[in-house]
């Protein structure tokens, strides 16, 4: 476990699934959950603070969803601590930690694209840019055509 003042990823590391794409209702959560190919992360969601709290999986020992004064927290142990986190949908994210850590080859191996994968989407999110760009008359027809040509230039 390790805390840090700002969100980086490692090398090689992938945000698989994160909660601020999810909506909850009811009490605000305190902690945002984000899950990687090589740990799970927790950022602190205070008033200006973006302090993150991660853990790599062989250290975690047991998570679980459990409710202390009618609050749902995520009670995540490791072998020295136990860490009782605010998250959105505890039950949710402790079934998929759980899932990682005993397989944690199977989700990232779905989620990796290779090069020209990557390359292609890249090259589509761009272009469909560049149509929104030209529908709202931010960008001319030609604009458009050349700024394409140059778009299949590029090597991602």
């Amino acid at each position: 476990m390790f805390w840090t003042l700002s969100f980086q990823l490692m090398p090689d590391e992938i945000i698989i699934e994160d909660s601020t794409k999810q909506t909850a209702g009811g009490l605000k959560s305190t902690y945002s959950v984000f899950i990687s190919n090589k740990r799970v992360m927790f950022r602190f969601d205070g008033i200006g603070s973006s302090m993150v709290q991660s853990f790599l999986y062989h250290e975690i020992t047991d998570v679980k969803s459990v409710k202390r004064l009618l609050i749902n927290y995520l009670c995540l142990r490791t072998p020295t601590s136990q860490y009782f986190l605010h998250t959105p949908n505890p039950d949710y994210w402790s079934a998929k930690i759980i899932d990682i850590k005993k397989n944690p080859h199977a989700l990232v191996d779905r989620t990796v694209l290779t090069a020209e994968q990557f390359a292609k989407k890249k090259r589509q999110e761009l272009s469909d840019m560049l149509f929104t760009l030209q529908t709202y008359n931010l960008l001319s027809a030609n604009e458009v055509e050349r700024k394409k040509k140059i778009l299949e230039t590029i090597h991602f």
